[in-house]
């Protein structure tokens, strides 16, 4: 008996489109959803942790004495690359950072090919992290979530606290520990760990936040790893002064990978 043939329908260019048109409406949709939970997070009732001096002296510098608001929003410019040896593509990014418990919403767009870009979701949202890259929108380039995705998702919540002040003050699960006279640590809880970073301050002003074994993605897998962000450049902004130059490097046994630089361009509290 001859093996019988399965024929599959051929797509046309008006199908494609489609399939396009619907799964970045998809993937738009849910960037928008997350941003709306992370803008109508309540406060907490929760008591706060103290702060060490360091940290309050800073927040005296950086928030000043406004009331608290539910989330931060920020633009940025920058470029990214995926190895030492690749070369650098520039982005242009939207963040939402939440104030009373952990949450952040990271949206960028990144060249990814001439007259082609790649829409990034970084996010940690109710305890849940999540990395995702699409083509235009839509086609599937990258993925990763789970517990460790989350413990590094939360990682980065940590690290950029210096772009959401009010939470070092306001944000109830968050530990503070005072290491010596210019270093802090913070600590918060995830699916996949303790999670937790170091501010150095130099000046008065948080100048590199490091991590001993933030989660990088290499392949399919996830691997723990020594990080390093450097803020500098602080101006006010949005009714705060905050750093608005940053980078970020892996620290890896054959030298430092700088894979991220970029600069806040727009500032407001929500």
């Amino acid at each position: 008996m001859r093996p019988r043939l399965k024929i599959l329908p051929v797509l046309g260019v008006g199908d494609l489109t489609l399939a396009h048109l619907r799964a970045a409406t998809a993937f738009r949709k849910r960037t928008h959803a997350i941003v709306a939970r992370l803008e109508r997070t309540p406060a907490s009732e929760l008591t706060r942790a103290p702060l060490p001096e360091i940290v309050r002296s800073y927040l005296g510098r950086t928030a000043g004495a406004q009331p608290a608001r539910k989330a931060v929003w920020l633009r940025q410019i920058g470029e990214m690359r995926t190895a030492p040896e690749a070369r650098w593509r520039p982005f242009t990014a939207e963040q939402v950072i939440s104030i009373h418990r952990p949450g952040f919403a990271w949206l960028a767009r990144m060249q990814a090919m001439p007259r082609l870009s790649a829409h990034i979701l970084d996010c940690y949202v109710d305890g849940e992290g999540l990395l995702e890259a699409r083509l235009c929108g839509s086609l599937p380039l990258a993925r990763a979530s789970g517990p460790e995705t989350s413990r590094g998702e939360l990682m980065r919540y940590l690290a950029e606290l210096i772009w959401a002040p009010y939470a070092m003050q306001h944000n109830p699960q968050l530990s503070w520990r005072e290491i010596d006279a210019k270093t802090v640590e913070v600590l918060a809880t995830s699916s996949g760990g303790p999670a937790r970073v170091r501010f150095t301050f130099q000046d008065g002003d948080v100048a590199c936040i490091d991590a001993d074994d933030r989660a990088r993605l290499v392949g399919r897998l996830v691997v723990p790893t020594k990080w390093r962000g450097c803020c500098s450049d602080y101006r006010e902004m949005g009714g705060c002064r905050i750093p608005t130059q940053a980078t970020v490097s892996w620290l890896l046994d054959n030298g430092s990978f700088e894979y991220w630089r970029g600069r806040v361009t727009a500032y407001r509290l929500r």
